[in-house]
């Protein structure tokens, strides 16, 4: 699910990191529907615009920040 969307903001990073770094990127399909100060108005403007459908939200960075997380059975 998303993929398509995922793959469109990979092709547009350099673009969107000249303009909007920091922001938040809204993306249906393979279109930017805007870009926000805040991941609240991002969701709101998906929300609003495409009700019940996903639709894609991201920050916008050079670098993405990966997610560790840790195991507990690696510490019995």
């Amino acid at each position: 699910m998303l993929e398509k969307e995922a793959t469109y903001y990979e092709s547009k990073i350099n673009e969107l990191i000249k303009s909007d770094i920091g922001k938040f990127v809204v993306i249906k399909d393979d279109k930017i529907i805007g870009t926000y100060e805040s991941v609240l108005d991002a969701l709101k403007v998906g929300y609003d615009k495409f009700k019940q459908e996903a639709f894609f939200v991201k920050q916008i960075l050079p670098m993405q920040q990966p997610l560790n997380f840790a195991n507990n059975y690696l510490f019995i």
